[in-house]
């Protein structure tokens, strides 16, 4: 009997410029991590009895910059996802966070979560115009009935928030 020669070693293909790109999303939990921690830092850590308003933005902002260099080094790229229109909605809903957050603090919570909340059903949930208008005005205001009425949790008021007692 003739031994046959053992089958060649699959060909490794050197990375491509697509398999790179999907680094970016461990990159960009870092760079998000890195600024949270520079913003509680901001904010004040306290003391571990006397915990001050940025040691639990920090500690949560230390584990995202763990948990992304973990993803940078370990992790291979290829078991990534690759970027498709359905990533384009989801950078579209965080852009859509980041402006709520920017809008909360101008115009108060009950404008802002309206605005985010209808954008959100309406553009990425692709719920009708009018089902997205009476979703977002109820969840807007049972939110603010929730976190500023029951909760009595202190939000910047806007013009509305005030006239909603807030």
């Amino acid at each position: 009997m003739s031994a046959s020669p053992p089958a060649p070693a699959p060909a490794r293909h050197p990375r491509s410029a697509r398999s790179e790109l999907r680094r970016l999303a461990p990159l960009l939990l870092l760079a998000l991590g890195v600024g949270a921690v520079l913003v509680g830092r901001d904010m004040g850590l306290g003391e571990l009895t006397a915990p001050g308003p940025g040691l639990w933005p920090t500690i949560v902002a230390g584990l995202l910059i763990a948990t992304s260099v973990v993803l940078l080094f370990l992790d291979p790229a290829e078991d990534y996802e690759p970027w498709t229109a359905g990533t384009a909605r989801i950078v579209a809903g965080l852009a859509g966070l980041a402006l709520f957050i920017v809008l909360f603090q101008t115009i108060g919570f009950v404008v802002s979560a309206f605005l985010l909340l209808f954008a959100w059903l309406r553009f990425l949930g692709g719920e009708s115009w009018r089902m997205a208008l009476v979703l977002a005005v109820a969840g807007a205001i049972v939110l603010h009935l929730v976190f500023v009425v029951v909760l009595g949790v202190p939000f910047p008021a806007g013009p509305v928030d005030q006239l909603l007692g807030g």
